[in-house]
């Protein structure tokens, strides 16, 4: 069996065991291999016992999570927010991208799940192998996000009443609290209403 082949039978065979993880207990390489449409010894060619399907399983999961939550394309969106506009629109457009990478999020997760469910799911582009765990970074709280809201309040800097980074890191707190959530019981601010809370604090003027 070539590279190729082995490492398309290793992916198959973790996309099939993910469903399965809750039966750890008595989870068996031939449940796994009947899972996955293949004969018991073609598992074992490839993974030598359970416990290496399962580390791969979390690899794989690992690196879905890792290039789901990859804040990349969001953090270039923050990088071209205009300073030549008011202060309240570019924390605006700061709400706009951070709800954006919110709910792509979301459903990436949620497409993951259901083609898991579904036996439709593919892996991530860095494979099923283990390997050092993925960093998940989720953009409200990067330094470089910190670094970029930082950067728009920056040009009102005579105005501000504490540094720029400060405040950045306290808007984006604000804007994580503030975030829609599946809670019933719940109303989110409207982006509107974040801004104008973080600029004009709690209490109304006179």
């Amino acid at each position: 069996m070539d590279d190729t082949s082995s490492d398309q039978l290793r992916q198959s065979i973790v996309l099939a065991t993910v469903p399965l993880i809750g039966e750890y207990d008595t989870l068996t390489t031939a449940r796994i291999a009947e899972a996955a449409g293949i004969g018991e010894a073609e598992l074992l060619a490839v993974f030598p016992d359970k416990e290496a399907v399962l580390q791969a399983c979390v690899a794989m999961m690992t690196a879905q999570m890792s290039a789901m939550f990859d804040p990349t394309a969001e953090m270039a969106r923050l990088d071209a927010i205009r300073v030549d506009q008011p202060l309240a629109d570019r924390l605006a457009e700061v709400l706009g991208v951070i709800d954006d990478y919110r709910r792509r999020v979301w459903a990436e997760t949620a497409d993951f799940e259901r083609g898991i469910l579904a036996g439709t799911a593919t892996a991530a582009a860095t494979g099923t192998r283990p390997s050092a765990s993925a960093d998940l970074r989720f953009l409200p709280t990067l330094p470089e996000a910190r670094r970029a809201v930082a950067g728009l309040l920056e040009p009102e800097a005579e105005r501000l009443r504490l540094p720029a980074v400060a405040l950045a890191e306290a808007f984006l707190m604000l804007c994580q609290m503030a975030a829609p959530t599946r809670e019933e019981d719940r109303s989110p601010l409207s982006p509107g209403q974040v801004v104008d809370l973080f600029l004009g604090g709690a209490l109304t003027t006179g």
